[in-house]
């Protein structure tokens, strides 16, 4: 019995390693595009796909990765893709120009997007439904962590041996990732290898639907090129009003329909089991995650922009990724936490919890985050009578951040185990692909209205303070044409963006302040500490006969 314990640990923890390089090269290249394209000789707009191409392939695979996984079996397919992940890698690290590292990131992407959600199936099918919390921990840690400690590992990778270097470092965690899988996951009992109903039109639907709506989502936030100026020289966001972001998401709508429809009421082996949505754990779990993925991938986003983009002096990408520490040491508290209050309060006030607990640290970064000057005083600061003072920095944030990290693995651990805790093998493998494949899709959505909520918050505000300075000069009796008020203008003119992206994202936290009161009324409706109870006894006494599910070793 001891060694069926362990082995289960075993499986877990095999399958977390499989996803630590994954998630953290999802955010540890975006430190290094600036040498890339230096090296490579491209421009912006072609270094931005070296994000987007792994990104693409990545979401696409993920909805259909459980799928294969029970046709081909998981462990043969964990297996494929980490090796698929880390042969990426290398290819990556000897690039010879930006087209062949496109190439070679969009075969990153397709093997991290089979291991996506094979891995938390794997760790979730080893263990009993009692303690699978405890597997979504371990799985989930990887995930949680990579937005800190990619850019950080990026960063000191790239300053230290190259860029070349973060893609090599990928290597030995993948070759020992696969020769652990090989040796501790169980062998595959049920694959369905040659099955006769390959459902090639929902995996088709699906990817290109996917690929459509996440392509859509991220050219919001993306730079247009035609817009660098000399006075503008990071170019404008292509924004909303884009007619291509429209296009996309109107042709990824209208195919996700039709692959619901054909999944439904055609395919007799769908790629992905819509059925789920039907069942209430899953689809309250699901709400939340979304709820939670709208906010919390937003502010993933946002908190590096403060300090990288507003913050004065700003901060470069490694000191960002260390003010950002206090967040992995929350989540890192939270995940140990979490599973263990899963047992013994329920997933009800567990995530009632970490919604109160978003609420709170939304209240207090936003306490902390506010403009410190008015337009009278930026005019007094250019005219040379006051100075301005410093916006927060790091250390007034310390708190709010762990307090953020604490709330993310509060909400995220009890609902993913809530919504995957009650099935088992193929069932269980195609629920986490949709698990995963919403969740991408909503946090993209997140990413997508934060980052320009932001900006135009940002642009408004300083349009404001602008247009209150001229009002200023002209009661003094000075035209607002006037040169002066001109060269004052100019002299403040970082002070007033540093002022307005502050008004900006402080006036965010309050939007996520209220936030936090819906995911708190979603985390009642789900189900007490009473019902599981009931539920594991019940499951214990119909399998007290049963076999262990994991082999011993």
């Amino acid at each position: 019995m001891k060694a069926l314990q362990t082995n289960r640990y075993l499986v877990a923890v095999v399958a977390a390693l499989g996803l630590i390089p994954i998630v953290l090269d999802s955010t540890i290249v975006t430190v290094v595009l600036t040498p890339i394209r230096t090296e490579l000789n491209t421009d912006v707009s072609t270094a931005q796909w070296i994000v987007t191409g792994f990104i693409l392939a990545n979401a696409a695979v993920v909805a259909i990765g459980g799928y294969l996984a029970n046709l081909f079996g998981r462990k043969r397919m964990f297996v494929f893709g980490v090796t698929l992940f880390t042969l990426g890698s290398m290819l990556c690290g000897i690039s010879p120009s930006i087209g062949w590292l496109i190439v070679f990131r969009v075969i990153q992407g397709i093997g991290g997007g089979l291991v996506f959600p094979i891995g938390p199936a794997l760790a979730f099918d080893a263990f009993p439904k009692e303690e699978r919390a405890r597997a979504s921990a371990l799985v989930g840690i990887p995930i949680l962590l990579a937005p800190i400690f990619g850019p950080i590992a990026g960063g000191y990778l790239n300053d230290a041996f190259g860029w070349h270097s973060i893609f090599f470092i990928n290597l030995p965690v993948g070759i020992i990732a696969v020769l652990a899988a090989l040796l501790v996951i169980p062998p595959d009992t049920s694959s369905r290898a040659g099955a006769s109903r390959f459902d090639y039109v929902g995996l088709a639907l699906s990817t290109a639907g996917v690929i459509a709506v996440i392509y859509g989502l991220s050219l919001v936030t993306q730079r247009d090129p035609n817009t660098v100026t000399a006075a503008n020289p990071n170019g404008s966001l292509y924004g909303w009003g884009y007619w291509l972001v429209w296009v996309l998401l109107a042709v990824g709508g209208v195919l996700l329909s039709a692959f619901a429809a054909y999944e439904l009421r055609v395919s007799h082996d769908p790629a992905l089991d819509l059925r789920q949505l039907g069942r209430y754990d899953f689809l309250m779990s699901g709400l939340i995650a979304w709820a939670s993925a709208l906010i919390g991938y937003g502010l993933l986003v946002l908190l590096p922009i403060y300090f990288e983009a507003v913050h004065f002096p700003a901060l470069s990408a490694l000191d960002t990724a260390i003010a950002l520490i206090p967040f992995g040491v929350g989540s890192l508290a939270g995940t140990v936490a979490a599973a263990a209050l899963y047992r013994a309060l329920g997933p009800r006030w567990v995530t009632a919890l970490g919604a109160a607990l978003s609420g709170l640290s939304a209240w207090m970064l936003a306490q902390a985050i506010h403009p410190t000057a008015n337009a009278s005083q930026l005019l007094m600061a250019a005219q040379g009578h006051g100075s301005i003072a410093a916006i927060a920095g790091p250390d007034d944030l310390r708190w709010g951040l762990f307090f953020v990290g604490l709330s993310f693995t509060f909400i995220n651990i009890p609902i993913q185990t809530l919504a995957l805790e009650a099935l088992k093998g193929e069932t269980l493998a195609k629920a986490s692909s949709l698990w995963l494949t919403l969740k991408l899709l909503f946090s993209s959505v997140g990413v997508a209205v934060i980052t320009t909520i932001f900006v135009d918050r940002t642009q408004s505000r300083a349009t404001d303070l602008v247009n209150q300075l001229r009002s200023l000069a002209h009661g003094s009796g000075i035209s607002p044409t006037d040169p002066r008020v001109l060269q004052a203008l100019h002299a403040i003119e970082a002070q007033i963006a540093v002022q307005a992206g502050t008004w900006a994202i402080q006036s965010i936290f309050w939007l996520i302040f209220f936030g936090s009161f819906v995911l708190l009324a979603l985390a009642l409706a789900l189900p007490g500490r009473r019902r599981k109870l009931a539920e594991s006894a019940s499951a214990n006494k119909q399998s007290k006969d049963e076999p262990e599910p994991v082999a011993a070793l």
